[in-house]
């Protein structure tokens, strides 16, 4: 009998320390549970959806989650600016902006970038309700981080997925293609209508708008791409390719082989923006949309070879050359490039 006072007191206090452990799990269940919804009520009247009301030319590329000109988005400034998915715009057919009390607003096209799949939109004007998101530095997010995603599934405005960060996709070079965009994987559930869905930290901070899935059965499987929110700073408003008005990838190795390219680098045109430098160089973006290895990509277009004599190679500086070199409208230096259009090698230069 002396000797089980000891062991009962011990057994004591190991079932009170594993209730207090208890205690505290559903207690910081219950604070992340308070925090969510608070972020959620906090970021709704931001969030909206985007009606395409002319269909886009050509098949859906793979992996897109949006549903027949439907798509998502959220009110990034109190002037009506808002930011969804590039393809979810494609064809810069009228828009029609829905916000969360159902009043639908007509808006335009302020800017685009396929590589990135971001676009800014701007609306007429902006419900007195409707509130803009705040955008957070997606430099920060690390794989593991909690986020959640508003957008309209199906059309189902306000709907809310939970998930993490699976991983970051850098700007790297894969499959022979080097580009300057990342994304941001995630396990949290995407549908059709959540392209352009913004994705939220824990704060309720824009960290990246939903792009795709990976998918070969045109199903969930757990593993969705958001655009970050600073290629879309860097993108639509203060980047290399906002001053240059062209946007590509580098391609080099197996890649550059499958287009007959004569040498072994090149960069492949995605866009060019209107009364830009690269418009009047001549040059010409692609039209066939493809998802290569996540990574979406316009095929068609011209390649450049090389600009001023200075030949492409299969290097990150000779990408910011390119870039550097047409992205100088004040310059008053004459622009030479040697390019592959189709099958044929051609000059094209300014005046």
């Amino acid at each position: 009998m002396t000797q089980s006072k000891p062991r009962i007191t011990q057994m004591f206090k190991w079932s009170t320390a594993v209730l207090v452990l208890i205690l505290m799990a559903g207690t910081s269940v219950l604070t992340n549970a308070q925090q969510l919804r608070d972020s959620f009520r906090r970021v709704k009247p931001s969030v909206v959806i985007v009606h395409a009301e002319e269909a886009r030319p050509g098949p859906a590329r793979p992996g897109d989650v949006d549903d027949a000109g439907l798509g998502s988005g959220v009110l990034i400034s109190s002037d009506g600016k808002i930011l969804t998915a590039a393809h979810v715009i494609e064809g810069e057919g009228r828009l029609i902006v829905e916000f969360a009390n159902e009043e639908r607003i007509p808006a335009r096209v302020i800017a685009s970038s396929v590589l990135a799949d971001v676009a800014l939109i701007q609306c007429e004007r902006v419900p007195g309700f409707a509130v803009a998101a705040k955008l957070g530095d997606s430099d920060l997010v690390e794989t593991g981080d909690d986020i959640f995603i508003v957008g309209a599934p199906y059309g189902l405005s306000n709907t809310l997925t939970v998930g993490r960060i699976s991983a970051r996709r850098p700007d790297q070079a894969r499959n022979g293609i080097l580009s300057s965009v990342e994304f941001l994987q995630t396990d949290a559930t995407i549908n059709p209508g959540n392209s352009g869905s913004p994705v939220f930290n824990k704060d309720g901070e824009v960290i990246g708008i939903v792009s795709s899935i990976l998918t070969d059965s045109g199903e969930l499987q757990g593993v969705g791409f958001a655009a970050t929110v600073n290629a879309a700073r860097a993108k639509l408003f203060d980047g290399a390719s906002a001053q240059s008005g062209i946007e590509g990838v580098l391609i080099f190795g197996p890649f550059a082989r499958a287009l007959n390219l004569p040498q072994p680098a090149g960069f492949l045109v995605s866009s060019v923006e209107r009364e830009s430098v690269a418009e009047r160089l001549g040059l010409k973006g692609g039209q066939l949309g493809a998802v290569i290895d996540t990574q979406t990509i316009l095929l068609g277009g011209d390649v450049i070879l090389e600009v001023n004599g200075v030949a492409v190679d299969g290097t990150r500086q000779s990408y910011l050359n390119v870039l550097s070199k047409i992205g100088r409208p004040a310059s008053k230096t004459p622009l030479r490039a040697r390019i592959l259009r189709g099958s044929k090698i051609i000059e094209l230069s300014t005046k």
